[in-house]
């Protein structure tokens, strides 16, 4: 049972957001790249998802785009059903995307995270068995380009998560984090989860550093999260007294 807590736990927190993506995107993506990483203003999601839906679903680079988008508008159904629908359909292109192009990092990261997405919706019990899959799509992803900060992200937060029976390890799992961090500087959410990490191995200075970090962001990578990482920064810190 404490496996399956915990599991639950890391299957939320390595779907929430966790966006690798170009800092810029060119060509037939600019907008929809553009729409998406502006999410949070108006119905640009639904905008870029319907762009993307009009083009070649026969190509890696528009599925996993489109089931990245069908992720996003998942986590805004509030009924558990529609949830599963959004998810589910996400999972499926994103499957398609990584048998059409084994070698691209981000068909096999949004793969990943599709799984972990669908399997929170259906319960703690039916999701064990993604651990293992999670963890090889992130560490595929990592084989194809090193200096994913997000696959680092993911690995750090199950590795926080699981007991040290099932291969957790909170040590390396900061140290997983901390690596996401150094790598996308600019990504917000890697520092809220950083945070997170120091405050349960008692790094209080460290923590407080890590969200304060937040703050001095010019340019995020993701605009799309920015505000909610600022907020909940903020909220923390004045629960730390920092």
């Amino acid at each position: 049972m404490i496996l399956a807590v915990n599991l639950a736990c890391l299957i939320l927190a390595a779907s929430l957001g966790r966006a690798q993506a170009p800092a810029v995107s060119t060509g037939a993506f600019s907008e929809p790249d553009r729409l998406y990483f502006h999410r949070h203003q108006g119905r640009n999601l639904e905008d870029s998802i319907s762009l993307l839906g009009g083009m070649d679903q026969g190509d890696a680079a528009v599925l996993w785009r489109l089931g990245r988008g069908l992720l996003r508008l998942g986590e805004r159904r509030p009924a558990k059903a529609d949830k599963l629908a959004e998810y589910t359909r996400a999972e499926g292109l994103l499957k398609k995307a990584v048998e059409l192009a084994p070698s691209d990092p981000q068909a096999h990261y949004w793969y990943g995270i599709s799984m972990g997405r669908r399997g929170q919706v259906r319960g703690v019990l039916r999701s064990l068995f993604l651990v293992k899959p999670l963890r090889r799509e992130m560490r595929a992803v990592l084989e194809l380009d090193p200096k994913s900060g997000a696959a680092h992200h993911v690995l750090g937060e199950m590795l926080m998560e699981l007991p040290a029976i099932a291969g957790g390890s909170r040590k390396e799992g900061v140290r997983e984090l901390e690596k996401a961090a150094e790598l996308e500087p600019d990504y917000s959410p890697h520092f809220t989860a950083l945070a997170e990490a120091y405050l349960a191995v008692g790094e209080k200075a460290k923590a407080e550093a890590a969200l304060k970090h937040i703050f001095d962001i010019k340019i995020p990578a993701d605009p799309g999260e920015y505000d909610d990482n600022v907020k909940a920064a903020r909220e923390l810190l004045e629960k730390l007294g920092g």
